[in-house]
């Protein structure tokens, strides 16, 4: 059969580049430096980059990928676009979308690749490392969304779109989809790898992810559009690597693993993800989507605070009697297109920027709420099915 890694490669190069500028487009906000939502760089005393230099930084990076998408040997390119996109995420820990995670790690590979097409293993290689990539994407976000939230919680609002047009027998006789489709999502990563499966487990991915585009697109929830490209940008990494493509072979692992760009990410977005089921690695970099099982940041405030806050922030308080609440993730999908980055340490800085306003510390009260480890899984589960 005739190699076609090349062309493969330079087609899922071109779809990365232009999902990257739709989704960073529909989320202008979040790439800039001065807005109401506060930047939390991962080290405090890090200088933001102000105006106009936030809008320069910002369009140099579109550039860059559009010159990525429409030329036909874009590895400096490629490389420069990295240098930005890193410069952009050490600015601000919430610009660490999944999203952009795997984008930056997609091209990050081809950094290395030189496009003349004259190296057929290196090919085979960075195709090896996409399949594997694309199939953990949903491996993991499946074994992510086996938890209690996602049954109870997330399932039930995903299907709002559907179930409000639907009697109570309807919905009810549709309930064992929350439980079947975790293990749906998870098995479809694993059958892209299986010759007799894997053209109808990317048929199964197109029908999830029109499914996914419908419930949160202009006709169902409107909600969180920057994932709208995603979606459609792994339908066609699905399509391109896995329907008409030759079988994998093991053996072709230990090929890719010869190259450290490749086992630099192996095992940043394969194996890492692991950790999050322990609550030592980040969710966002874990494939954790949508499964309703993310840590969370409340910032509750006087009365007296509240009164002093600017007027677009002072819209997301919520509350009375020097109980005013800030959900940050609200707060931050609200101002800036996205959800907040569900850490710890990223509630605490967005609240930090807080303690301006106040005069006694006492004024202000972080309360965090973390995602459920792996032990508390198990028996999570054992009480929804009760």
């Amino acid at each position: 059969m005739k190699d076609n890694s090349c062309s493969q490669i330079r087609i899922i190069t071109r779809i990365t580049s232009i999902a990257c500028i739709l989704s960073m487009l529909l989320s202008y906000k979040l790439w800039l430096g001065e807005r109401i939502f506060p930047l939390t760089p991962i080290i405090d005393f890090l200088p933001s980059v102000n105006h106009p230099f936030d809008i320069i930084l910002f369009c140099i990076t579109l550039l860059l990928l559009v010159c990525i998408a429409l030329l036909r040997n874009p590895q400096k390119f490629i490389i420069a676009f990295i240098i930005c996109a890193l410069l952009l995420a050490i600015l601000d820990q919430n610009r660490w979308q999944p999203w952009f995670y795997q984008y930056i790690l997609m091209l990050f590979i081809v950094a290395f690749f030189n496009f003349r097409c004259d190296d057929t293993k290196q090919q085979l290689a960075i195709v090896t490392i996409f399949k594997l990539m694309i199939a953990s994407v949903y491996f993991w976000s499946g074994l992510q969304k086996l938890n209690p939230h996602f049954i109870s919680d997330t399932y039930p609002w995903l299907m709002e779109p559907i179930t409000n047009h639907m009697s109570q027998d309807g919905i009810r006789s549709i309930d064992w989809l929350g439980k079947a489709f975790p293990i749906i999502e998870m098995l479809t990563g694993i059958a892209l790898f299986l010759s007799p499966t894997k053209k109808a487990a990317v048929v199964l991915l197109f029908i999830m992810h029109l499914f996914i585009l419908f419930v949160l697109g202009p006709f169902g929830h409107n909600y969180n559009p920057v994932v709208w490209p995603w979606n459609i940008a792994m339908m066609g990494f699905s399509f391109i690597l896995f329907f008409n493509n030759n079988s994998f072979d093991v053996l072709q692992i230990k090929t890719m693993l010869q190259y450290n760009s490749i086992k630099i990410v192996t095992a940043l977005f394969i194996l890492m993800p692991l950790l999050n089921f322990f609550n030592v690695w980040d969710s966002y970099l874990s494939h954790n989507l949508y499964s309703g099982n993310t840590s969370n940041g409340v910032i509750y405030i006087s009365d007296a605070i509240e009164s002093k806050l600017p007027s677009e922030i002072k819209t997301y308080s919520k509350g009375e009697m020097n109980l005013n609440q800030i959900t940050i993730k609200y707060w931050c999908m609200m101002e800036l297109g996205v959800p907040a980055y569900p850490e710890k340490r990223n509630f605490a800085a967005v609240t930090k920027t807080f303690y301006k306003y106040a005069t006694d510390s006492s004024e202000i009260y972080f309360m965090f709420t973390p995602k459920l480890k792996l032990s508390n899984l198990s028996e999570g589960l054992n009480r929804e099915a009760e």
